[in-house]
């Protein structure tokens, strides 16, 4: 039988603080994710990025909040349509014709294509409208 959902008692520390980000970078270990945020400051040149905030999770934390972090897209576009991107900050798209590939290797860069094909293809996944 699975576990009870447990409720949580959600409290600000008194240092809380919200801050703004609109570049994310990723590092990761066997251990846990870090998270840097950051914010693009073109009074330092065209494509410097001031790193403000860094947030290391363990991977079961990132698991859930990468579930999340989907949702709210999802949603968002149910909502408002696709999100639109500018085209010089899409990720590339991963190609699993890589030599160096192994077939599982293979098998799961064809996965992250598909993932990319969904947020970024000429036929992104825009569920139905919810309203």
């Amino acid at each position: 039988m699975p576990d009870p959902v447990v409720k949580l008692d959600l409290r600000r520390d008194e240092e809380f603080a919200s801050l703004y980000a609109n570049n994310v970078q990723l590092e990761s270990s066997v251990w846990d994710l870090k998270i840097m945020f950051g914010q693009l400051d073109q009074a330092k040149g065209p494509n410097v990025i001031n790193q403000h905030t860094a947030m290391t999770m363990s991977w079961p934390a990132a698991k859930i909040a990468a579930y999340y972090l989907l949702l709210h897209i999802v949603g968002h576009q149910s909502v408002n349509g696709p999100i639109q991107l500018p085209t010089g900050v899409i990720p590339p798209r991963p190609d699993s014709a890589d030599a160096s590939l192994d077939e599982p290797g293979k098998k799961l860069v064809e996965y992250f294509a598909w993932i990319h094909d969904q947020f970024f293809g000429p036929n992104p996944f825009v569920p139905p409208s919810a309203g």
